[in-house]
């Protein structure tokens, strides 16, 4: 069976020609298809995996590339964007892991939409979401930051702050744009009405302070570890990282496939009792 060949690529990563043999197989596209369509993430799941790695594999295999382009892409790529929407989160961040690791550059309207319908009805899948648009060169960044940082959630306004720490590189130059940017949005929230945005944000903006500091002024190897030593200090308890996980975690044990905010909301509130 097609599918079952597919789930056991897990035993055949990397191996091109054997994604080549199930991708040329005649109901190679039905069954991708239905498997997407599933509604057990770990099948989706199943199913992104092989597709990116069969994407990554066209540039060394001819025949995957051919059958990809031909075949595969004009049936897939609109799946893929349709699923974005689906009421499951956890499909949905399946789905758009994927479309960001296949570089499916032209998903980026699609993904950009999808921030917009989640940015305050779906805060813990904003870093996967924007991760990805990032990734794929989205353009405006800035702009879709600061439509966070206004949003009168608080567990959106905190997103912001793991998107600056995780998906934004930089020089940790005063001239970097990236840098200005991060800085400043650090800047703003260390003011947030909400403490556990101030806590992380303060931390990001002293970081983003002492590297700069320490391009501008030269600083020694063991002073900037001392000083770093010095800023773990004021690394915040409970980050919106943690939430991600132990939300997502939640979710799954309990077989949560969508949430209100009320709900995670709740969720933090209970997690800060306990700590």
């Amino acid at each position: 069976m097609l599918e079952t060949k597919i789930i056991n690529y897990l035993s055949h990563l990397g191996d091109s020609d054997y994604m080549a043999e199930v991708a040329t197989s005649p109901d190679a596209i039905e069954t991708l298809i239905k498997m997407l369509q599933n509604h057990d993430p770990d099948v989706v799941g199943y199913a992104g995996l092989f597709i990116t790695d069969f994407v990554l594999s066209c540039s060394r295999n001819e025949t995957c590339k051919i059958s990809w382009e031909t075949q595969l892409e004009p049936v897939i790529i609109p799946e893929l964007e349709r699923l974005v929407f689906v009421e499951n989160h956890f499909i949905r961040r399946q789905v758009i892991y994927t479309l960001g690791k296949i570089c499916s550059y032209e998903s980026v309207p699609v993904l950009l939409q999808a921030f917009y319908e989640y940015r305050e009805s779906d805060p813990i899948l904003l870093p996967r979401l924007l991760g990805e648009l990032f990734w794929l060169g989205v353009e405006n960044r800035s702009d879709i930051l600061a439509s966070m940082v206004n949003s009168q959630y608080y567990t959106t306004r905190w997103a912001v702050i793991n998107l600056l720490g995780e998906f934004m590189y930089n020089s940790a130059s005063e001239q970097d744009a990236t840098f200005s940017m991060k800085y400043n949005f650090s800047d703003k929230l260390r003011n947030d009405s909400h403490p556990l945005v101030q806590a992380e944000a303060e931390y990001e903006y002293q970081l983003l302070v002492l590297q700069n500091r320490k391009m501008q002024e030269n600083m020694s190897k063991s002073d900037y570890k001392k000083q770093r030593k010095d800023l773990k200090k004021l690394e915040p308890y409970f980050c919106f990282s943690d939430v991600v996980n132990l939300f997502s975690y939640y979710m799954s044990t309990n077989n949560l496939f969508t949430y209100t905010m009320q709900e995670l909301e709740t969720f933090i509130d209970n997690k800060i009792q306990q700590l």
